[in-house]
């Protein structure tokens, strides 16, 4: 077989158009990959716009009326309980009915102090809904901070917070807690938490039974927000 003039292979040409495709193509990548950079920080500037945009609603909330189921775990011990909260910046009025064994807990809050009563009588005071709470109970209910993170809001000092695409918060850490928000809803046009967990941090909390047994390190809150009302802005 033979080549005339017309149809002779000539490598330089083939090297030529080699180099061609290989350009177009490392362009091609280029360009992609600048596209999935600016998708992402687009992505982020969308999520930290979402973000504040709850911050700032959310903030705004200052009363609110709430029925809960609250879970506790540690070691092999736990419990339940029903919750009945009614927040008026500072006020509280927190009920809490078969609490963990416990029969029925009234605790009132002022701006001073925290007085629960139980159905035998008893009075407890002290400086926090947690600390009676904890008096008559022995367990680690972390109401204060509950106060923003109900609202699906980091309290002052929060680490590690992490949100999803719609600007809601996934998770943080908050002094001795993780804190774990599985789902969300939207309730008088506030997007709210609907199930949260709070986990002790390794080595941050001693937990002992009423028998003053060591149960371990590790105290585990699992919330599930029932139903919201009466909710105002200040």
């Amino acid at each position: 077989m033979s080549w005339s003039v017309g149809e002779r292979f000539q490598p330089f040409h083939f090297l030529f158009l080699i180099f061609t495709i290989l350009l177009h193509g490392c362009a091609s990548t280029y360009s992609d990959n600048n596209a999935r950079i600016s998708d992402t920080d687009a992505a982020k500037e969308h999520r930290d716009a979402k973000w504040n945009e709850l911050q700032q609603l959310n903030l705004k909330i200052q009363s609110w009326s709430l029925k809960a189921k609250i879970g506790v775990k540690s070691g092999r011990k736990g419990g339940s309980a029903t919750l009945n909260w009614d927040y008026n910046n500072p006020a509280q009025s927190i009920e809490l009915y078969g609490p963990f064994g416990g029969g029925r807990v009234h605790i009132s809050v002022n701006e001073k102090t925290a007085t629960l009563k139980d159905t035998k009588g008893r009075v407890i005071q002290g400086e926090s809904a947690q600390d009676v709470l904890f008096q008559r109970l022995g367990w680690h209910i972390p109401f204060e901070e509950l106060i923003l993170w109900s609202r699906g809001l980091p309290n002052e000092g929060a680490t590690n917070i992490v949100t999803d695409g719609y600007g809601r918060l996934q998770s943080l850490n908050q002094g001795i807690w993780h804190v774990e928000y599985l789902e969300h809803k939207t309730t008088n046009n506030y997007t709210l938490p609907r199930k949260l967990t709070i986990s002790s941090l390794p080595g941050k909390l001693e937990v002992y039974d009423d028998d003053g047994n060591y149960l371990g390190d590790q105290f585990i809150v699992k919330v599930i927000f029932k139903r919201w009302w009466d909710i105002k802005p200040g």
